[in-house]
């Protein structure tokens, strides 16, 4: 503001200065003129011309006058400096201008490339009819020499004045502003970085020592809060740890009764290919059931395998994910409820995918309770779309660059949803189904939340339901495993 200020009183002073010296300019010129009217109308025109000559040369011999033009208009005569040669036609124009308005005319122009100032008027006789004007061409130069020396002379000043009054202020705002908030930045950085030490010491009585006693302050708010963070981080984990263990449960008990009827039917075909074996005696009867006993003890064991290895406890792994084996198992333990319910299964894996590292027991944790839930939504048949592909997405309502990832998507055709049952599917509890536990969806968020992506679900009443998982994928290998289903 004062450089605005001193630089604004300095130019609107250089307008004064040039000013005046334009009016003395003129003033001069004005004198000049007329002084030549009343020697030039006292005379006869043009009959004195020798007269009229030395008038004009007496004025040409000031330094600051180029020169000077008389017309006559009756006899349309010019009489003019020895100075001026040429390029008259244009001030004479002026002259006539000037006799035929009756006024006195000024106006800036240049001769020869030289700036000046012209003054015209005309000319009258002792009976008050016009005879003629003047022109008085003033080089202006003089005047914007002055103009620049004036500059100069309330430049330098105003100049030094605002160096002056800068550097004051710069002193002043480096020690007692620049300093302390260079303090300030080096605590917040470390503070940044998770040094909640950092400490600020400011012996002085203003609002920036008050400000850093604030910021202390605060710094040792967030160390406290961050130590119950770390506390509440620790028993939520183990929270969510026995959570998605009763959740594992939950799931094996609505698959109770469907895994008794895949393990008596096998064994009523042991026991009828049993009973014809004890029939036949021929050697190739009873190769050929002994087989077949053999083929339904190993689906048998199979099964059995399958569900230990679900609902047996492990630690968390940390390896690469093979989406069409984890499909696979998941869709050959609801085998039967899907033929049960005559759905037709479409799957569409692209081979290779990008390496994704995870666990893959939680992973198939969560592909099977989407697939129960898509199963259940469609309780009179319908088709089941299943597939896997490399995507480049950013996570909805974040504004960050797009990320790598392998979206794994199950379409059903079923029932849908309506809106406000969307916007509350993942919370705890909260189930549409009969004796369900209302954990699966939230188990099945947190778990793709660990593996630092997401669940996106899309549904309309009739027309079915889509949820899309997004796990990130490294981009510098390829799983050589993704098979498709």
């Amino acid at each position: 503001m004062i450089v605005v200020v001193l630089s604004g009183y300095g130019y609107f002073h250089i307008l004064s200065r040039r000013d005046i010296l334009v009016r003395k300019m003129k003033t001069e010129v004005r004198s000049i003129g007329r002084t030549l009217k009343v020697a030039l109308e006292k005379i006869a025109l043009p009959r004195e011309m020798e007269y009229v000559q030395e008038l004009i040369d007496a004025v040409e011999e000031d330094e600051k006058t180029l020169g000077v033009i008389v017309y006559h208009e009756p006899k349309n005569l010019a009489f003019h400096s020895r100075s001026l040669t040429d390029e008259l036609l244009p001030h004479i124009d002026l002259i006539k201008r000037a006799i035929r308005e009756d006024i006195s005319y000024e106006v800036f122009g240049d001769y020869k490339g030289q700036s000046v100032f012209i003054h015209t008027f005309p000319l009258k006789d002792k009976k008050k009819n016009k005879i003629g004007g003047v022109a008085i061409l003033q080089r202006t130069s003089f005047m914007e020499e002055d103009i620049r020396k004036a500059k100069w002379n309330i430049f330098v000043p105003v100049l030094l004045l605002i160096l002056g009054t800068v550097t004051f202020i710069h002193l002043g705002t480096k020690r007692w502003i620049a300093q302390p908030i260079s303090q300030f930045t080096m605590a917040i950085r470390k503070l940044a970085h998770g040094d909640f030490s950092s400490h600020i010491d400011l012996k002085r009585k203003d609002e920036i020592s008050e400000m850093a006693q604030e910021f202390n302050q605060m710094a040792m708010d967030l160390r406290k809060a961050r130590e119950e963070i770390i506390e509440e981080g620790e028993r939520r984990l183990e929270l969510e740890r026995a959570l998605r263990q009763s959740d594992k449960l939950a799931a094996i008990g609505q698959l109770a009764s469907e895994l008794a009827h895949e393990i008596g039917t096998p064994l009523n075909i042991i026991a009828g290919r049993a009973e014809l074996a004890r029939r036949k005696v021929r050697e190739k009867d009873l190769e050929k059931n002994l087989d077949v006993v053999l083929e339904q003890t190993g689906r048998i064991t199979k099964i059995i395998h399958q569900l230990l290895g679900f609902v047996r406890k492990k630690k968390p792994e940390r390896k690469p994910l093979n989406f069409g084996a984890l499909l696979r198992t998941a869709l050959d333990l609801l085998d039967h409820q899907i033929q049960k319910q005559k759905i037709r299964v479409v799957t569409k894996i692209e081979n290779p995918l990008p390496v994704v590292i995870g666990d893959p027991d939680q992973i198939q944790q969560v592909f099977l309770n989407l697939l129960l839930n898509a199963i259940q939504a469609m309780p009179k048949g319908g088709t089941l779309h299943l597939s896997a592909s490399f995507r480049r997405i950013a996570k909805q309502g974040l504004e960050e660059s797009e990320q790598p990832c392998v979206e794994i998507t199950f379409r059903d055709s079923g029932t849908g949803m309506a809106k406000e049952v969307v916007e509350q599917i993942f919370d705890p509890f909260y189930s549409t189904k009969q004796g369900g536990t209302g954990l699966g969806l939230t188990v099945s968020r947190g778990i793709i939340e660990d593996h630092e992506g997401w669940i996106d679900v899309e549904s309309e009443i009739g027309k079915g339901s889509t949820f899309r998982v997004y796990l990130p994928c490294l981009l510098d290998g390829v799983n050589q495993n993704g098979q498709n289903v």
